[in-house]
């Protein structure tokens, strides 16, 4: 919902000012128009200030400190644009003002959040707009005003320092192939309220996720609220909190969870009866601040300070959904931007790369189909099988050496079929087959980078 708006709003702010402006102006106006955040960051990092539209400038440093995962700057900037440039941002205000709810949310600021999102829904009620305009205002509204009532949310217990957890295999996979089962999860053991529980690290998470039955079993106190989740379809949960969640030696109390009973609707995959365990998202993992998948060792690795990146520049970025989206690069450096997602095992290519690489596909692949089960719905499209395929993440190398096209077009229906949690632009989903092929893989969550070790 707030993914959807935000993207409206923006789309006229920077499609204005880049039809007002030439070269760096354009260009930056552009990338904002197109939501090309990596380009915007670059384009902001080798063009000075002070040729660039001041407005528009700081518009682009608020647009990177959000998607890089810095909200604490991004208010800043957007507080100095609300305050004081209100007349220059003219019809910019709400999609600034709604960029600034969010952020005030990131730094745990949620009081401050639902205060503005109410207002925001007021103003625009006021304007004659209906409920279904302000719909996913007052969503966010109500998860502020619930964790601002129910926090500190995810407050750590466990002194800083470095920790172990051990990683867990799990395979009660998810996504399902027409032909067979692959793949399997990554896990670690917990307890949810002093209760064991094993924990599903999924970065594909926006929220930690709990089946009605374990959330029962451990006692989560359920929140007045409901929130809607993207998968392959859409279903609403409705938000509870653990009061204290363990992992290994570190404990975090008033952990929320989205609960929801996943239904694809698909009679022959509901009827599997498969509880897949809780699910740890971005919520948990943003607190970690980094995590390293050490494979060699098969074992979580929490670092008391954060490694400095490697790589010069940031080459993931959090999406308004509360995904991670990675820019990495095929064995030509060719650029790819991929879904990050640990809760799905293969590495598959989307139709928006398959479009731009027809041809390639056809000469190499040989036709497959691929069946994705998931929330709110199961999608069977055709694909493609390419045999052999290089990624780039960060510095590291690794090859696939059977890598799934989808085509997004229906096996029976024959018309366009994409997961909802997808925008259309990726060019692909990173799964946990290709980090596996890595020694060690660093999720770094403060200076936002994905980074692969090879053995």
């Amino acid at each position: 919902m707030a993914k959807r708006l935000l993207t409206i709003l923006l789309l006229s702010t920077a499609a204005m000012l880049a039809s007002q402006a030439q070269n760096a102006d354009g260009r930056i106006g552009t990338c904002m128009n197109e939501g090309r955040w990596f380009d915007l960051a670059h384009e902001l990092n080798v063009t000075p200030a002070d040729s660039v539209n001041p407005i528009l400038y700081k518009m682009a440093v608020a647009m990177t400190h959000h998607y890089f995962n810095r909200p604490d700057s991004a208010c800043t900037v957007l507080g100095d644009l609300l305050n004081n440039h209100q007349e220059e941002l003219g019809d910019n205000t709400l999609s600034m003002a709604v960029l600034m709810g969010l952020n005030l949310a990131r730094t745990d600021r949620y009081a401050e959040a639902a205060e503005l999102m109410q207002s925001l829904c007021g103003q625009l009620e006021a304007m004659g707009a209906d409920s279904t305009q302000t719909a996913g205002l007052s969503i966010m509204e109500r998860q502020y005003r619930v964790f601002a009532e129910n926090g500190p949310v995810c407050r750590p217990l466990h002194p800083a320092g470095t920790y172990r957890v051990s990683m867990k295999i799990d395979n009660a996979m998810h996504t399902v192939r027409d032909k067979a089962s692959e793949g399997h999860f990554i896990a670690m053991d917990g307890r949810i309220n002093g209760r064991k529980s094993s924990l599903v690290f999924d970065t594909g998470a926006g929220v930690n996720i709990i089946s009605s039955r374990q959330a029962y079993a451990s006692g989560l106190r359920l929140l007045d609220a409901v929130i809607p989740m993207a998968g392959v379809g859409m279903q609403h949960g409705h938000l509870a909190m653990a009061d204290t969640l363990r992992i290994g030696d570190m404990v975090w109390a008033n952990v929320p969870f989205l609960i929801v009973d996943i239904r694809t609707g698909n009679a022959e995959v509901d009827s599997t009866g498969v509880l897949l365990p809780p699910v740890i998202g971005l919520p948990l993992m943003l607190r970690m601040r980094e995590v390293q998948l050490d494979f060699e060792h098969r074992q979580f690795i929490i670092p008391a300070v954060p490694s400095s990146n490697p790589l010069g520049e940031s080459n993931m970025l959090r999406t308004d959904s509360e995904g991670l989206h990675v820019a990495a690069a095929d064995g030509d450096g060719r650029p790819l931007y991929l879904h990050f997602d640990t809760g799905g095992y293969g590495t598959t290519l989307l139709p928006h790369w398959y479009l731009q690489h027809k041809e390639e596909v056809m000469a190499a692949g040989t036709p497959d189909s691929l069946r994705v089960a998931g929330v709110g719905g199961v999608n069977s499209t055709r694909a493609y099988r390419l045999p052999y395929k290089e990624f780039r993440i960060g510095n590291g190398e690794a090859v696939l050496d059977s890598v799934t096209v989808d085509t997004g077009v229906g096996l029976h229906t024959g018309g366009e079929e994409s997961p909802q949690y997808l925008g259309g632009e990726e060019d692909g989903t990173l799964g946990l087959d290709l980090l596996e092929q890595f020694r060690t893989v660093i999720l770094n969550l403060e200076e936002m980078y994905l980074n692969g070790i090879p053995y």
